[in-house]
This record gives structure tokens, sequence and C-alpha cells, in this order.
């Protein structure tokens, strides 16, 4: 497309009227090298720009070269499309699976609750225990599904990020959390304010929270929560003195369904570390855990800074407007 065209339109204009109806690569011929043209002819994003007069060599070397990279476009704009289409049927496959799945164990739970309160009198003290064992089960179950569909929603369902001051955040957390009274949970450093999806990051905190809480041996449980600078991130620390965990573990509890426990003396799904180390490895971190048979666990995860403030920098920067 020659710029310097004469009437109602220059090249510039009438390419951008073809790229309207037609995905057509542009390689721009002209004389003028001045800024304004320049940056009048990469808005309209062309695949090359030759400067007049023309060495046909160049010209048949940049028109090739244009015609490969839009092949490629159209190949990778193909890929996407197709990315996009399976990330969207396994949604939709997890949401129906989760509705079909509960449909049917709600209805086991009513009829358990409805055998338990009004077969109460009948039942002696082994059918009870089945009775409570199957509302167990069932909860498992459903909390399994939950848990399953937050993994698989996991660098698909896209979430805005804003900047979140942990301290708030976390605080929260920890009323949820609701932590039994022979449990001290304690935030021991300023946390920072970090750009980010908010669920996602406080399911990092719920998960590794009720963790330590869950495992917890001690008549007087403490759970310590902090944070520092290294370098490029924000490496922070969640430690327990609970049960510890053997060495060999150390990147197993990391894998979907994996629980170090029988299922039969805890409800854990074993879904939960693998959402934390998902959420941690998408925003460009990682986690790990150091610990010890008997005297308790700490688990790390870092995320970069460079989309991060200080909350102290946040809260003035708010006061200040």
């Amino acid at each position: 497309m020659d710029i310097g065209l004469t009437g109602e339109s220059d090249g510039i204009e009438l390419s951008k009227q073809i790229n309207s109806y037609w995905q057509i690569p542009v390689v721009y011929l002209t004389g003028h090298t001045d800024d304004e043209t320049l940056n009048r002819a990469k808005a309209t994003e062309p695949f090359g720009f030759v400067v007049k007069p023309v060495d046909c060599r160049e010209l048949r070397i940049t028109i090739e070269i244009a015609l490969y990279k839009a092949k490629m476009e159209s190949k990778l704009k193909q890929l996407n499309q197709k990315l996009e289409q399976a990330n969207q049927t396994q949604k939709d496959f997890a949401h129906v699976v989760s509705h079909d799945l509960k449909a049917p164990l709600n209805g086991i739970r009513i009829l358990a609750e409805w055998i338990s309160t009004n077969c109460a009198n009948k039942m002696d003290k082994d059918d009870r225990e089945q009775i409570n064992l199957l509302i167990t089960r069932v909860d498992r179950m459903r909390n399994l599904i939950d848990g399953i569909l937050q993994y698989s929603n996991v660098g698909h369902a896209e979430e805005e990020r804003v900047h979140v001051n942990l301290n708030e955040l976390v605080r929260d957390v920890i009323d949820m959390a609701a932590p039994p009274e022979n449990i001290t949970i304690t935030v021991e450093n300023e946390l920072p304010v970090i750009e980010c999806g908010q669920t996602r990051i406080m399911q990092v905190f719920q998960n590794l929270l009720s963790n330590a809480i869950k495992y917890m041996d001690k008549p007087a449980g403490v759970i310590k929560i902090a944070c520092v600078e290294e370098n490029d991130y924000w490496k922070f620390s969640i430690a327990d003195n609970g049960l510890g965990i053997e060495e060999k573990y150390f990147d197993k509890i990391f894998e979907l369904f994996r629980t170090l426990l029988p299922r039969n003396t805890n409800e854990s799904t074993g879904i939960g570390l693998s959402t934390v180390k998902k959420i941690v490895e998408m925003y460009g971190g990682k986690v790990w855990v150091e610990s010890k048979i008997g005297e308790g666990s700490i688990f790390f995860f870092t995320l970069p800074k460079q989309e991060a403030v200080s909350a102290s920098t946040k809260l003035y920067s708010n006061a200040s407007s």
C-alpha cells in the first residue's frame, strides 16, 4: 500500500477501511518518514514499512515475511479460539457435574436427617452412629465437589485485579476460620498491599490457615503469619506447632487429592494445598513447606513485588486523595 495515494483517502486511511472488512497483511511504501506519518502507520499495525526509493529485492523479502507472519498469526488466533472453547467446555462440564452430583447428595442428607429425627426412639447407639457416619460422608462428598470446582476454575475464571490490603484480608480470614479457644493466631508484622484477584488470595490464606487449625494436636496451639521482603518477591509464611510432616511428603502434599491421614480420621478432600499451589504459581510465585514431626510446620509462598506497594504507602495515598 502506497501511503501517498491521491484522492479522498491516503494509503493509511484506505488500509483502515480494508481491515474493517478483511484481515489482509499490509506493507506500506512511502517516501515520508516524519513522526506523524510513522505514528499514523503504526496505529494500523502494518506488517512492514518500506521507504522509497524501493529496492525490489527488499520489497519481495518484506512481503514474504509479512505473508508468513500473517499466516502464523491466523494459526495462533485459531488455536486461541480452540483453547477458549476448550476452557469454556471444561468450565460448563464442571458446573454440570457439580449440580448433577449435589442434587442426589442433598436428597440423601435430607433423608438421613429425617430418619435420625423421626426414628430416634427406634434406633440404638450403633444405628445412630451409622446415620451420623452417612451424613458425614455426604458432607465430605459435597466438600470434594466444591473443591474440584474451585480447583478447575483457577486460571480459567477471570477476576479483576485490585489493590488488596492483606492486613485487612487476613484479619477477615481469621474471623471466618473461627479457631477454637486453644489456638492462638497472630500476625507477626505488617503485611503488604498487593495487586491481585482478591478471592484468589483469600483462598490461599483460607486453605493454609484451615490446614494449620485442622492438624493442630497441641493443647495450646500457636499459628503465626508473617511476611518479609526478599529481592523481587514478598515471602509469606504460616507457621504452626502442630503435627508436623515427614520430609518425604513435602512435595506430595501439594498433589491433587493427596492427604496424609486416613480418610476415616479426617474430613480433608486433598484439594486445598493443590489449589494454593495453582493460584500462587499463576501469579508467578512458588510454595513450599518446612516441617519436623511433632514440632510443627511452616508453609511458605512468594508473590512478585512489581505489582505491589507497601501498606503504609497505600494508606498514605488514600489519605492524600
